[in-house]
């Protein structure tokens, strides 16, 4: 496991251009796809929010979410540790975006919405990070994690699913657990790893059930040498398209 020095320079100076290609700026193609993928967040939202609701992006890469929530009228904000990506986002809402990791940013009001993008498995400490994001809430606020999904049983990559900056995997049962070893229980599932989180604890037996779930999915998917073969037949779905299920 990397130290969390070892993390803040990778995310510093390499990530953007090793999973990007992007060295001082984002392409154009990204940003048309994270501006979809934001407006699409946006609507699983409905109906949780007042009208001019304060948000938080944590993470929040060139800063698409952020923009989309300013259009609707929001107070909303963001912070980013890579410098290509933040820099960018800082280019367009200034003092709304902080380049810093999530370690080294305050703030002294807290917030309607705090969001989490394809973000919490990449640290070390996620149930620490998301600690943080509840004390950034405000007592009726919401938390919005969205993480890949390692409990997806088609396509399965395998060793596909794993690289140097993914340090962690979730499937939706034990990415409930971790949220509710920092106080939070699911308000609404959009997605098996897209969840919507409240304040509030979860029933000790609920969590010992969801953390059963996790690993017993787990086990079907990877353990026994499975991760290994599905890494193959992926890779043979690829090629082929036999991945691509119809409709």
């Amino acid at each position: 496991m990397p130290t969390d020095a070892e993390l803040s320079t990778y995310y510093s100076d390499f990530y953007r251009f090793d999973y990007q290609a992007a060295d001082t700026a984002p392409k154009e193609k990204h940003l048309r796809k994270r501006r979809l993928e934001a407006a699409g967040r946006v609507s699983q939202l409905e109906g949780l929010l007042p009208g001019t609701g304060r948000t938080l992006d944590f993470g929040c890469g060139s800063g698409e979410f952020v923009g989309a929530m300013l259009a609707l009228g929001h107070d909303a904000h963001g912070f980013e540790p890579g410098d290509t990506y933040g820099s960018h986002a800082k280019s367009l809402y200034g003092d709304r975006i902080t380049v810093n990791g999530w370690q080294d940013v305050t703030y002294s009001d807290q917030f309607d919405l705090v969001t989490c993008f394809h973000v919490l498995e990449h640290l070390s400490n996620p149930v620490d990070a998301l600690r943080q994001m509840a004390a950034w809430a405000k007592p009726d606020g919401f938390v919005f994690i969205e993480v890949p999904d390692l409990g997806k049983t088609h396509p399965n990559k395998g060793f596909g699913a794993l690289h140097f900056a993914h340090l962690l995997g979730f499937n939706q049962h034990n990415l409930i657990v971790a949220a509710a070893q920092a106080g939070l229980a699911p308000e609404r599932i959009v997605a098996p790893t897209g969840i919507i989180f409240r304040k509030g604890t979860t029933e000790a037996g609920s969590v010992e059930a969801e953390a059963a779930k996790g690993r017993a999915l787990s086990e079907h998917l990877y353990a026994g040498g499975k991760m290994i073969s599905s890494y193959f037949r992926y890779q043979v779905g690829k090629l082929t398209g036999s991945n691509k299920r119809p409709g």
